[in-house]
């Protein structure tokens, strides 16, 4: 037995604990942590019990390194656990469940510490996935995803990967009459950040429909795709927001790289900046990466102009010298970066970056936000079906709020940031966007009969004659 499970040390994932307060209603903050923190004997879900290894076990093998970060030491944990309660029949209530995490964001973000959108998602999603007590594990490509599939093909649920369609049209990855051990198609579950639908993605899903995965919800009442979608919430609950009275007087820009003041998306004219803090007698300032390369080609495209000056009201607040030049490549950490967006009065989009978190994070500690309107019908410029803006889910909400304002209009500009600095606002959390509410639609994932819907799909392009054709 002990010889079966060192052999498969370097094939599996990783587990974790989560704390639970019982007199909460809301769902707690669950944080993971590796396994040289938890305590084995504690196995509570919140869906049950979840069988960690014996003591006399894990004491045999090393604990992920923090280190190094490679999450195949994290996947041996997991495997040795599911080995374990598979054979001593004790498994948690979903502990039999897998979810294969293949997209890369899982790993980057729970086991490197990434941060951005992407790997919001992701944590998020991962977070909900341990709370209910899944098991998970990381792969990093399909050829990896196939071969933890074949370990225990019955008890993979789901393969969570972007450009799903790889594995599709592969027939060495795909589950066919002359791959019968390949990943079915209907298993496979497209990880795509933003919402487009069934077309967008050269190698998307080619199931299409709810198995294209989201962290946004499409706008208007056309959704094809399944919203997953993310919450900040118990991040956010974590620090009390402070009322307006006692912020500090500062408009925050969401802005994390210089090229998007430099880009055909960028809302605003630079002169906008001072001019209206000067008006206003508030200062803007942000934290903006300074990379000549990023996005940006400075051969072809001449150098990138730094929207930075302190003597007129604009500051980074990324240390290193100002101007173009400076390189500044370290950002804020997410602790500082809360605080100072929790500290201002009101927080400013530019046009990107599409769909950020950063505007839900602004809007839970009180701070309204600018919303720019990037495309919209001169003729008709408060229809919101014909709108463009930077956070397309956000074009429901009004003020004081959001305030959406049209690209290049200083009036609007100046108008919707004297009201967003001047007026106070209660924490807001749209309701999909609870916690509750995204660890219910990540059970709906993990437990929905997936393999039914799609036999009804495979009857409808058969009959129709088009579409991907699949094995069930």
């Amino acid at each position: 037995m002990l010889y079966f499970l060192r052999a498969v040390y370097i094939l599996a994932p990783s587990h974790v604990r989560f704390t639970t307060a019982l007199d909460d209603p809301r769902p707690t903050p669950i944080s993971p942590l590796l396994a040289s923190e938890r305590n084995p004997a504690d196995t509570v879900t919140e869906y049950g019990d979840y069988a960690f290894l014996p003591s006399s076990l894990s004491r045999l093998f090393p604990a992920p390194d923090t280190g190094r970060k490679d999450y195949r030491e994290w996947n041996a944990l997991s495997i040795r656990e599911l080995h374990v309660c598979l054979t001593l029949d004790n498994c948690g209530v979903n502990q039999r469940k897998v979810a294969l995490l293949a997209s890369h964001w899982f790993e980057e973000s729970i086991v490197r510490g990434y941060t951005g959108g992407e790997g919001i998602w992701a944590r998020s999603m991962y977070k909900h996935l341990k709370a209910m007590g899944y098991t998970t594990i990381f792969a990093d490509s399909f050829e990896e995803a196939l071969a933890v599939y074949r370990l225990f093909p019955s008890l993979v649920s789901v393969v969570i990967r972007n450009d799903a369609g790889e594995c599709h049209s592969d027939p060495k990855c795909v589950m066919s009459e002359s791959n019968p051990t390949g990943i079915p198609a209907w298993k496979i579950f497209d990880f795509e950040y933003f919402p487009a639908t069934t077309t967008g993605y050269i190698e998307g899903s080619l199931m299409k429909g709810k198995w294209i995965l989201s962290a946004n919800p499409e706008q208007g009442n056309r959704s094809v795709i399944q919203y997953i979608g993310y919450s900040v919430e118990d991040d956010c609950r974590r620090r009390p927001p402070v009322p307006l009275s006692q912020r500090k007087d500062q408009i925050f820009i969401l802005m994390k790289q210089l090229t998007y003041a430099n880009d055909a998306r960028f809302a605003w004219n630079r002169s906008y900046f001072h001019l209206a803090s000067s008006k206003l007698g508030i200062p803007f300032v942000g934290a903006w990466l300074v990379d000549n390369k990023w996005g940006w080609n400075p051969e072809e495209m001449g150098p990138l102009a730094d929207i930075e000056d302190s003597e007129k009201g604009v500051v980074n607040l990324i240390s290193g010298a100002g101007g173009a030049d400076a390189n500044r490549t370290a950002l804020l950490s997410p602790q500082r970066w809360a605080e100072e967006v929790g500290m201002s009065k009101a927080m400013l989009g530019v046009g990107n970056p599409w769909w950020s978190p950063s505007p839900y994070h602004a809007l839970c500690a009180c701070v309204p936000f600018i919303n720019p309107i990037t495309e919209f019908d001169p003729n008709d410029p408060w229809n919101r079906d014909k709108w463009r803006t930077q956070h397309g889910s956000l074009d429901h909400l009004d003020p004081p709020y959001v305030y959406h304002v049209h690209k290049q209009n200083y009036t609007g500009f100046v108008d919707a940031l004297k009201a967003a600095t001047t007026t106070e606002i209660p924490s807001f959390i749209p309701s999909y966007m609870t916690e509750a509410a995204v660890r219910e639609r990540v059970r709906y994932l993990m437990e929905h009969e997936w393999k039914e819907e799609a036999r009804k799909l495979l009857e409808e392009r058969k009959r129709d004659g088009e579409g991907y054709i699949f094995e069930l």
